[in-house]
C-alpha cells in the first residue's frame, strides 16, 4: 500500500516536469517562469497530502492488526510458554492471521494448540486451568494475602508444563493406537506393553499435578470463605446491640466467645492456603 503511494507521487512529479517542458515549448520563457513558481508549490501540497495519507494508512494498518490479534486471542485456544517475550508471543498470534500466514509458524515448540490434544488430555488441562483461574479471581489473591509474585510466575509455568506433557502423551498414544491396528502378535505386545506402562505412569503423574493445583485452589476458596466470615464477624456489634436491647446478657457472652474462637480459625485457613501454594514448587 505504501509503495503504491510512492509510485503515485513519483508519477505526479514526472508529470509536473513534463508539463513544465510542454509549457516552455508551447508558450515560451515568460510562462515557463510562472510554471517554475507554481509547480514547486503544487509539489509541496502533494508531498503534504502524501504524508497525511501515509500516516492514515499506517494507523489503519495498526488498527486492523490489533483487531485481528484480538480475534485470534478470542478464537484460538493455545497455551504458550510463559518465557516467551512479548514480541515472540505476538509472532505466535500473527501466525494465525490468514493474511500474514506466509511461512511456517514461528516458535512452534513453544506453544500447545489445545484442539490438537486428545479428549482426556483436554479434560485434564481444563481442570488445571479452572483451578488456576479460581486462584487468580479469589478474594485472598486480590487482598494480597497469597504470594502474588510467586503465583504470577508459578501458576502459568504449571499450566505450560502440564500442556506440554499432555501434547507428548497425545502423540505417543496416537503411536500406540496405530501400532495396535491389524494383527497383534506376542512379539508386538512385548514391545508395546512397556511403552504403554510408561505412558500410563506419565498420565498418572500429570493427573497428580492437576490434583495438586485443585487442592491449592480449594484451600484458597476456603480462605475466601474465611475472609467472608471475618467480614460477617465485623457485624457482631449490631447483633450485640440487638441483644442488649432485649436484655439477653447470656446471648451476648456466647456471641463474643464465638467470635474470639473464630478469629484463630480464620487465620489458620489463610495460612493453610499459603502453605498449599508453597507445596506446588516441591
Amino acid at each position: 500500500m505504501a509503495k503504491g503511494r510512492e509510485y503515485a507521487l513519483l508519477t505526479v512529479c514526472a508529470t509536473a516536469l513534463l508539463v513544465g517542458v510542454v509549457v516552455y515549448a508551447a508558450a515560451g520563457l515568460p510562462n515557463l517562469l510562472l510554471a517554475v513558481l507554481f509547480v514547486p508549490i503544487g509539489l509541496c501540497a502533494l508531498v503534504v497530502a502524501f504524508d497525511v495519507l501515509r500516516r492514515k494508512g499506517g494507523d489503519d494498518d495498526r488498527r486492523l492488526l490489533a483487531q485481528e490479534r484480538d480475534h485470534v486471542r478470542r478464537t484460538v485456544d493455545f497455551v504458550a510458554d510463559p518465557d516467551l517475550t512479548e514480541a515472540q508471543r505476538l509472532a505466535v498470534i500473527d501466525s494465525f492471521i490468514p493474511r500474514l500466514r506466509g511461512q511456517a509458524s514461528p516458535h512452534r515448540d513453544r506453544y500447545v494448540l489445545v484442539p490438537e490434544l486428545s479428549p482426556p488430555a483436554r479434560a485434564l488441562l481444563e481442570r488445571a486451568r479452572t483451578a488456576v483461574m479460581s486462584v487468580y479471581t479469589s478474594q485472598a489473591m486480590r487482598g494480597r494475602l497469597l504470594d502474588g509474585l510467586a503465583n504470577e510466575v508459578l501458576l502459568p509455568r504449571q499450566i505450560w508444563e502440564i500442556a506440554l506433557l499432555l501434547r507428548i502423551q497425545t502423540h505417543l498414544q496416537e503411536e500406540q493406537d496405530r501400532a495396535m491396528r491389524g494383527v497383534v502378535t506376542p512379539e508386538l505386545m512385548a514391545v508395546l506393553e512397556p511403552q504403554q506402562e510408561a505412558l500410563r505412569r506419565s498420565v498418572a503423574s500429570v493427573t497428580a499435578r492437576v490434583e495438586g493445583l485443585e487442592r491449592y485452589a480449594r484451600r484458597v476458596q476456603e480462605a475466601d470463605a474465611a475472609l467472608r466470615a471475618r467480614e460477617a464477624l465485623g457485624n457482631n456489634d449490631k447483633y450485640r446491640a440487638l441483644l442488649a436491647h432485649t436484655d439477653d446478657t447470656e446471648g451476648m457472652r456466647e456471641l463474643e466467645a464465638h467470635g474470639a474462637a473464630l478469629e484463630e480459625t480464620l487465620a489458620r485457613s489463610v495460612r493453610e492456603a499459603v502453605e498449599a501454594g508453597q507445596t506446588l514448587t516441591s
